[in-house]
């Protein structure tokens, strides 16, 4: 068994998770996990997400999205062949 302190960071109560029960578990930061109490005991579970297009989206840089000098050649150039 593991033992971990609580700390305070700012207005939080927080504890940090070994790097060893990250990497069994899958989790990296930003994972969420589920807090509940269970006979005076805290439980954190991990939550299971559905990645959608959408969700990952979201979550990329802005500066990502932005359209380059290559991609506005790109877009503006005439047909060459069938693709119209």
């Amino acid at each position: 068994m593991t033992s971990v302190v609580v700390r305070q960071s700012g207005g939080a109560n927080i504890v940090s998770i070994p790097k060893t029960i990250v990497k069994t578990l899958g989790l990296h930061v930003g994972s969420k996990l589920e807090l509940s109490i269970e006979d005076n005991k805290i439980t954190l579970t991990p939550i299971q997400e559905e990645l959608t297009l959408e969700a990952l989206l979201a979550e990329s840089p802005k500066e990502c999205f932005r359209i380059t000098d290559e991609d506005r050649e790109w877009i503006d150039a005439a047909p060459v062949g069938k693709e119209v």
